[in-house]
């Protein structure tokens, strides 16, 4: 579902991603880790077609993001962000952020679709006149996730989907990203600097440090402690301090 050769990103001298590829399965969760500055939301970014000054090759479900044109391309992957409270209109109740992506597009049904998707996302219809400032975070997050549903993409572009929200809260909504990919047969790319959240999403992952590839893991390897460079072990040793409930490395 996702091809990335020989990606490389850069914002004028900088270096953001340099030679990274990457393949993920259908219905496959795929992991990005590394500390701050690593580009592992840069990488993110660019798939989703919000950086322009990149080379390489990007294809989403056999489909070059360069040719394929913005229609398509969101139709087939969407991105949900780290603060649900930024990244929804202030001004929008949770009915009109959830409709107008379908009203740019020319969906039909956007009434039925709506009361579907606070439906999925375990939100009663009330929450549709609610706005954001009247919701928790965890509830934003769950908005903002059905918003990034509306269109029906196959791929899910999760950039640190639960750091914004409380501990207590964390868990649920991972809980829910799991469910969905289930229920509806998602592809996720989840961007995250807890190896603890990867390991209960994904089954593979990358390191990324100094806009690079480090190693690619397993589920299996990342438990069993299979790592091969240094960098990881001390990523791992770090982000095990920082587990979150119900969510085990």
């Amino acid at each position: 579902m996702i091809e990335i050769e020989n990606l490389n990103v850069r914002f004028g001298s900088a270096i953001a991603v340099e030679s990274v590829n990457l393949l993920v399965g259908k219905g496959e969760s795929f992991g990005l880790v590394g500390e701050s500055g690593s580009g592992k939301s840069t990488l993110l970014r660019t798939v989703m077609g919000l950086n322009r000054n990149w080379t390489g090759t990007i294809r989403l479900n056999n489909q070059d993001i360069r040719s394929a044109g913005r229609a398509a391309l969101v139709r087939t992957a969407q991105m949900v962000f780290q603060d649900p409270y930024a990244s929804l209109h202030p001004r929008f109740t949770v009915g009109n952020a959830l409709a107008e992506p379908m009203r740019i597009n020319g969906l039909p049904n956007i009434s039925r679709r709506t009361a579907e998707l606070l439906e999925l996302i375990g939100l009663s219809q009330d929450y549709a006149s609610r706005f954001p400032h009247e919701l928790s975070g965890g509830q934003r997050q769950r908005v903002a996730i059905a918003r990034a549903l509306s269109l029906s993409p196959r791929i899910l572009l999760l950039d640190e989907p639960t750091s914004a929200l409380d501990v207590s809260v964390q868990a649920e909504i991972l809980n829910l990203l799991n469910r969905l990919r289930e229920e509806l047969g998602l592809t996720f790319l989840l961007v995250s600097h807890d190896l603890a959240v990867i390991s209960y999403m994904c089954e593979r992952l990358m390191v990324m440090q100094n806009a690079r590839t480090v190693e690619v893991l397993t589920r299996g390897d990342l438990r069993a402690g299979a790592l091969k460079q240094d960098y990881t072990r001390n990523l791992f040793r770090a982000s095990l301090h920082g587990v979150r409930p119900g969510v085990q490395p």
